[in-house]
């Protein structure tokens, strides 16, 4: 009966590494790609090399995530001025709620009256005497026993 069971766990196992290692072939088999639709190639999925970072931010549009590609300044877009901001208007605390009236105290309970005593249960009355058991019938007799071989 173990020998069963050590079968049944031994394919259990081999099935499920048949079924890992077909995923592990549908995903290699796959390409990344980025928001953008730009394919991102091997080394850049490991390594961060190409352009790409492992520590870029990430994008979430609602469904689907993407790397927010960081575009490097150029001494062009460094030297033009930017226009100033206008200024956000102050905002203005919420008024203070006023504290809330305190509850009325409750009354106390009335006290609940003594219950009186429960009455006296009659004694129970002895039970019959069981009536004697009939003798059982004798046994058969047994058959005689076959003699037994010489042990010499």
């Amino acid at each position: 009966m173990n020998k069963k069971w050590i079968a049944y766990g031994v394919a259990g196992a081999m099935g499920v590494a048949i079924v890992a290692g077909g995923a592990a072939a549908a995903a290699s088999a796959l390409d990344l790609r980025t928001v953008d639709g730009q394919r991102i190639s091997d080394e850049a999925a490991l390594t961060g090399k190409g352009g790409l970072s492992l520590d870029a931010p990430l994008k979430w549009d609602g469904q689907s995530i993407g790397v927010v590609s960081l575009a490097s300044p150029t001494a062009a877009s460094t030297a033009s001025p930017t226009a100033p901001t206008a200024a956000s208007p102050a905002t203005v605390a919420s008024p203070v709620t006023p504290a809330s009236a305190p509850s009325p105290a409750t009354p106390a309970s009335p006290v609940s009256p003594a219950t009186p005593p429960s009455p006296v249960s009659p004694a129970t009355p002895p039970s019959p005497v069981s009536p004697a058991t009939p003798p059982s019938p004798a046994s058969p007799a047994s058959p005689a026993s076959v003699a037994s071989a010489n042990s010499n």
